[in-house]
């Protein structure tokens, strides 16, 4: 509330005032020591009704490749989609980190986001029969890490036959979490 801000000059001036015009016979020293004790209360109490605070800036970016396994993507194309994403993982900042999740009926995460990105091989099992996008794109929405910024990369033919990723996408972006 940046509007208590205002009270800033009115109630400083106040507390000075106050302290000059009073009559109580004490030492030089404990009359400024009074006076800053006061100012710095002051301060304090204003900034805490404007929440005035110290935010840290987001550092690094946070990927989670999501990769279809359905039987609908021939599995030439699912290699290619993860020879990709440890190429792309390969190419990004030291600050940032990287993870990957794979889906088909259900979601499972391969990697959790981590500043070296290894996929040899796939080894989590999904169910490949049927293609449920929605599931990875909220799996992916809770397993990303609490600080930095979030991205999610999808690698899938768009063939979903379960679930409605159109409502998990528009859900996503409420959170701030960007799909490519």
């Amino acid at each position: 509330h940046p509007m208590f801000l205002w009270l800033l000059a009115p109630t400083l001036a106040w507390v000075i005032w106050l302290s000059w015009k009073s009559n109580v016979s004490i030492s030089l020293w404990r009359r400024w020591t009074s006076l800053l004790l006061r100012i710095a209360m002051t301060l304090a109490l204003i900034f805490a009704l404007a929440e005035l605070q110290r935010l840290k800036p987001l550092e690094g970016m946070n990927v989670f490749f999501l990769i279809d396994r359905s039987d609908s993507v021939p599995s030439g194309q699912q290699e290619n989609a993860r020879e990709l994403a440890a190429k792309f993982s390969a190419q990004k900042k030291k600050t940032d980190k990287a993870g990957a999740i794979v889906f088909g009926t259900d979601a499972g995460i391969e990697s959790t986001p981590n500043p070296a990105l290894s996929l040899p091989k796939f080894e989590a099992v999904v169910g490949a029969e049927r293609t449920d996008i929605a599931s990875a794109l909220r799996l992916g929405a809770v397993a990303f890490p609490e600080t930095g910024q979030n991205r999610l990369v999808l690698f899938s033919d768009g063939n979903e036959n379960i679930g409605d990723a159109l409502t998990a996408t528009l859900s996503l972006k409420s959170l701030g979490i960007t799909l490519d």
